[in-house]
This record gives C-alpha cells, structure tokens and sequence, in this order.
C-alpha cells in the first residue's frame, strides 16, 4: 500500500473518531459559527438603494445621493462621475492627473463571461447588452439586463485598487479609467494596451429597493447588516481568501527561507513606454509578487507614502515577497504538491499559522469546506436543465470502442469524468488551507478539509463542527462571469433553511454571510488604510442567527480579520501570530455615525451585529 493511501486513510480513520476532549466553553451563547463566502460584489453593487427599517441608518449610493431610489442619477451623481486621467512620469502613481470627465462610460464587455450553452468564454468584445449605456457614472445593470444574468468580469488586482481608491477612496472618480487603462495586465491572456478586455461594466450596481437581489434584502431585515465590512486586501480572490483563514499575506519561502521567485512572476505596475498606465509585468500569467519592505521595487514607494501620511507601517519582513494576486495554491485536491517554476504560477507551501491550527490546538472542532472537493459534489451537481456531470462522463464513455463492457467504462470514465468536471466547480484559491504545509502535512488536520456534500450531512445528523467555512461551488459563488448573485442567493437560501430545519443546531448559531472580495467593482465607502495589503473596498457582510440584532444596520469598521477575532473572542484563543491582522485593538468612535476608528488602525470583531444579553448597549 502506498503511503499517499496510508495518509489518506489514517485521515479519514481520526476523523471518524469522537472528540477526546469536550468542546471549551464559550464567552457567548453562540456554539457554531458558519462562515459562508461567495465572490466579488462590493456593498453598493448589491445595496446601492437598500432603505433599512425605521431607526436605522445606512451609507450607500441612495443615502449618499449618489442616486435615486428608481436607479437614475441623484443630486450628489458628480461624486461619482469617472474622469479620464494621464501619468507620464514613467513611474506607477496612485495620483494620475486628473482630465475631463468621460461623456459616457466605455462599453461594458463580455470578459470573463460564459455562453450557458457551451460553457466556453464569449471573449474580451464589448457586451451587445449594454450598447446604448450613456451613464458616465454608477448606473443600474438591471435597466439592461434581468437580475440573474451574467454579466462580464471587472478587473481586480491589487495595484490597481491601491489606483482606483488611492488607498482611502476620498475621491471616486478613477475606477473606469484605471479598468480601461491596464484591465488585469498584459501578463493575462488576450489583454493588450490596445484592448484590455474592460469597459464601463464596474460602475453597474442592482437596485434592492425595486426587487433585485430579494433575499439578500430578506436576509438583511431578518439579520443585522454591516454597512463598513471591508475585504482585507486591495486585489482578488486568492489573497483574500488566505487573509480570511491567517489574517496575514502567502510570502514566498522555499525550505523555510525567504527566496526570490521567478523574475516574470514580480509584479512591476511602472506603465510601458509609450503608455499612460499599462503596467510593465502584470497579470495572472505573471507578476504578482512584491518585495513590499523595499521603497524602491516598482510600484512600493508610492503605497508607502500613503502609508507615512498615515504613520502606517507597512507590516512587510524585509527581503521577503509577498503574493498580492492570484495563483494557484501549493498542493492537489488529495494532497500533492504541485511542481514550481517560471511558467507554473503555483505559490510555494506555507507556513503562515492558520484559524484551523489555532482552533485544533485549543480543541475546538472545525472544517474548511468547499464545493468540489467531494466526489458527490461534482456527480449530483445541477447546472441549468442538464447536469455537468453526466454530460462529461457520457463524453468520456463516448471516446470507447463500441461493446466495451460497463464495468471497464466505470473503472476509467467515473475518475476521468469527475477530473474533468471538477475544475468548473472547485474554487482551487478559495481553499486556502490546501496551501498549508501544516495542515496537509497533518493526516488529522488535512481530514477537516470536504466538501458541500460532507457539510449538508454534518447538518442534518448534528454532527458539525463548532466552526464551519463554506465556499460554494464555482457556479454557486456570485462571481460575474461564470456566475451571479442570483445563484449565491439561491445557494445561501438552501444552506440557512438547511440549518434552520435542525433546530437544536438553528438555536445556538451564528450563519456569517459575505464575501471574498468586491471583485473590481465601484464602492462609495471610505477606507481605512491599515498597512501595505490594504484594506480593501467594502463587501456585504450579513449575520443571520437567533442572536442577530433584526434589522440592524451596524457601522462599526471591520474586514475579514473581523471574523478571526468573533471566532477568537467567542472561544478564548490568542491571535494567530505577531503580525497577523487579528492583532489589531476594536474599532472606538467617538461619533455614533463614525465609520473610520479614531484610534486606528483598528477593526470590530463582530459583537455589535449581536444582541447576546438585554443589557447589550453595544452599536
């Protein structure tokens, strides 16, 4: 027997044993926490026009008036109209220089999009949909196509949101030329300086108040909502995702020691000759590294100036470089590691503590899990009036000689078949502990790492652990392109009803519901820079749980650390490590409406969402 089975069913044997040591007590009546994250919308992508209950308040593009409650523009629209912008220093700068104001926002395009009848990418061409939008600011995607439509993929990389918000979003007025200008770098597939793939598609937004986005809004008014929820680093899923489970960045160590990566994969945001803004190496085929400690690497200086305005450090070991976008993580689904090199975009495995370690050590039960990974995830799997799986394997079977028998198709087609579908369904970076050197070097830790299949079991025989994380399954998510919110919403409404139908599990819960990150798209919120990483724009963030404080619209500032300090609150654990954003003091206003912490840099750690006791007198 070969010792990857050995491993694989040493696991699975220790995670079919009972806990030797009782869950610990906790600081609030809540015993499960579930922590579901869907993908890339920002707060006013999906409650630009959310109107809270009566004694509640809320910073969005209707309150602001950015628009008005039927999607047209409102008085205040000029805060948010795009301007045109040039930068000929031959350096990356967060301060262009600012032109005139675009007529009419470019074209949205199909970027990223997926034909549902083939599954295959329409291309970077403009979006037909949207040929008569003359918006030159936020406008409503709705007035163009229906609410469950997808929609092309805005651009969402770190430099570029360090570009569009100049680390604070003060001023809102860059998001589409930096869009057009770089997209998501030349080092992507298809995107050149002469077409980036990006049109005006990140100003859009979804009106709640006139129907879209229906159970978010139910969600919201059964729940409480935080209006000031940030994603923890400027750029994309990948980094964010990590930040989620270590509230730290993945640095790049071979056998433990700081190395250099590839030359190609070090980001340099400088624009090309002959260029306003098209970076030197960018893109997910390439730069996404940075050596963030030194001032002189390409494109550090100008985010450490932002940084000293805000007597900031920048949270950076010297020498080290730190990935800021997307690649894929270290290891396989069954634990292998993955081969590097310059053209493999595969960071190294890490070391970075993790919640699942801190959990584990202190006897708090816990499972990471993402659609996907289970088998059953991928053979059951709905996808429009057909299913994924049957049409892959019945593709597969069709490759054999004709009376071959079944039993040699299965032992071959059944792997193939689930090989094949697997990656339209497994969010690879949204399982960031598969990159842990600790946790899949560890047979009992690695076991806590399954699928939707697994969580839905653990729910209904209240067998599930005291901390859940859930990640649907790639057309699950809400990610434009390939998926919509109207599909996290149909998801989110399964796994609460779910959860809601075992009531000795509902009582004691708390389902906290966001995600990843904004995903490129405009957001009128202020952020408070924290160090190199971010934070990021806003995102959603809505707790549902029998202690939820109903209707509450909190305004607290928190970002994905927030959840690391609710988990580490509620079960007496210490931060993960010296550097990790878990660290921070909460947030302290001295205003009720304040949204940036007066003793930052600080973040909440959730309590205020809650109403744990009738003497909770918390905002």
């Amino acid at each position: 027997m070969n010792t990857f089975r050995l491993a694989t069913m040493s696991a699975a044997i220790v995670a079919s044993l009972p806990a030797i040591a009782a869950e610990p007590a906790t600081t609030t009546p809540i015993k499960h926490v579930i922590v579901v994250v869907g993908e890339n919308v920002t707060f006013d992508t999906l409650f630009a026009t959310y109107v809270p209950p009566a004694g509640e308040s809320v910073k969005n593009l209707l309150s602001e008036g950015i628009v008005n409650s039927d999607g047209t523009p409102g008085a205040n629209y000029g805060k948010a109209v795009q301007r045109e912008a040039t930068n000929r220093r031959g350096r990356y700068t967060i301060e262009p220089t600012r032109l005139d104001a675009y007529a009419k926002l470019p074209q949205p395009t199909l970027t990223g999009a997926y034909d549902p009848a083939t599954l295959k990418l329409f291309g970077n061409i403009p979006d037909p949909r949207f040929a008569t939008l003359a918006a030159n600011g936020p406008f409503q995607i709705t007035k163009f196509v229906p609410y469950a439509a997808g929609l092309g993929d805005p651009a969402h990389r770190f430099f570029q949101m360090w570009q569009q918000t100049g680390g604070a979003n003060q001023r809102h007025d860059l998001f589409t030329w930096v869009a057009m200008t770089v997209g998501t770098g030349g080092d992507t597939k298809d995107v050149t300086s002469g077409n980036t793939g990006q049109g005006g598609e990140l100003m859009g937004f979804f009106n709640i108040g006139q129907g879209d986005a229906p159970y978010f809004k139910q969600l919201a008014q059964e729940g409480a909502l935080s209006d000031n929820f940030h994603q923890s680093v400027m750029g994309g899923t990948g980094a964010n995702f990590f930040a989620i489970a270590t509230g730290d960045a993945a640095v790049y160590r071979i056998d433990g020691k700081l190395a250099t990566p590839p030359a190609n994969q070090i980001e340099n945001p400088d624009p090309q000759l002959h260029t306003d803004n098209f970076y030197i190496r960018d893109g997910y085929s390439g730069g996404s590294y940075v050596k963030c400690a030194d001032a002189e690497a390409p494109g550090v200086g100008a985010i450490h100036m932002v940084l000293r305005e805000h007597d900031l450090k920048s949270n950076c070991e010297r020498g080290a470089y730190y990935l800021v976008n997307n690649y894929e993580p270290p290891y396989a689904i069954d634990g292998t590691p993955k081969t590097l090199g310059d053209t493999i975009y595969v960071y190294p495995p890490q070391t970075v503590p993790t919640i699942g370690e801190s959990l584990s050590q202190h006897n708090v039960s816990w499972k990471w899990f993402t659609g996907g990974r289970d088998d059953a995830d991928v053979t059951t799997d709905p996808l429009y009036l057909g299913f994924i799986y049957p049409q892959v394997f019945a593709g597969v079977k069709a490759q054999f000689p004709p009376g071959t028998p079944d039993g040699v198709i299965a032992a071959y087609a059944t792997p193939a078949a689930i090989s094949t579908a697997r990656p339209l369904l497994y969010n690879t970076i949204g399982d960031p502990l598969n990159a842990s050197a600790n946790v899949v070097g560890n047979p009992a830790l690695k076991a806590n790492l399954q699928g939707l299949t697994s969580f839905y079991d653990n729910v209904e025989t209240g067998t599930l652990p005291a901390v859940s994380f859930v990640v649907p399954k790639n057309l699950d998510s809400g990610h434009p392109g390939y998926s919509a919110p109207a599909r996290y919403e149909v998801f989110l409404k399964t796994l609460v009803d779910k959860v809601k139908a075992n009531p000795a599990l509902w009582q004691d819960t708390a389902i906290i519901i966001t995600t990843d990150e904004g995903g490129g798209y405009f957001d009128s919120g202020r952020i408070q820079p924290l160090d190199f990483f971010g934070d990021g724009p806003r995102i959603p963030l809505i707790v549902v749980s029998p202690y939820a404080k109903t209707g509450h619209v909190d305004h607290v500032y928190h970002d994905h650390a927030s959840i690391l300090k609710f988990i580490e609150h509620n079960w007496k654990l210490p931060p993960l490590s010296k550097r990790s954003r878990d660290n921070l003091p909460n947030a302290v206003f001295e205003h009720d409406d304040g949204y940036i912490p007066e003793n930052g840099p600080a973040i909440g750690d959730l309590t205020t969402l809650f109403n744990f006791s009738s003497d909770d007198h918390a905002r």
